[in-house]
């Protein structure tokens, strides 16, 4: 049976220590994405490193296993229902954030089963659980 997730499911990514709570992407925040795009060489290109940072805007709505440099535990911060950009940058100074790039574009892909995209292994260190969000 084919299976679809719901808006209010939350998918659980887990990349060495550090949990993310991931949240689906709406049809109109995926064809935001789909537009990133930039002029490189008076060429149109896609820009996977702003389709990246929506990704994370977007549908990061938790973390777990992150503290800042005075020990304290770090809280996202939302403009709304989304990060604000100052907090995807932060999120982005990650040491898991090359993980969390390959995760965030698989996942935006429909992808459910994360892999390398240089070997085609299973993402080392990396698990994905999606929870219902009944």
């Amino acid at each position: 049976m084919t299976k679809i997730l719901r808006l209010k499911d939350r998918l659980k990514l887990k990349i060495d220590d550090v949990t993310f709570k991931l949240a689906p992407l709406s049809h109109l925040q995926k064809q935001e994405l789909a537009g990133c795009t930039k002029m490189q060489n008076g060429e149109e290109i896609f820009d996977l490193t702003r389709a990246q940072a929506l990704y994370i805007k977007y549908s990061l709505k938790d973390i777990d296993g992150v503290e800042d440099y005075s020990g304290e535990k770090y809280e996202l911060e939302f403009d709304g229902d989304v990060l604000t950009d100052d907090c995807v940058s932060e999120v982005f100074n990650l040491e898991q954030r090359e993980k969390l790039n390959i995760a965030a574009w698989q996942l935006v892909q429909g992808v459910q089963e994360l892999k390398d995209p240089v070997t085609g292994k299973p993402l080392e260190g990396v698990d994905l659980e999606v929870e219902s969000g009944k």
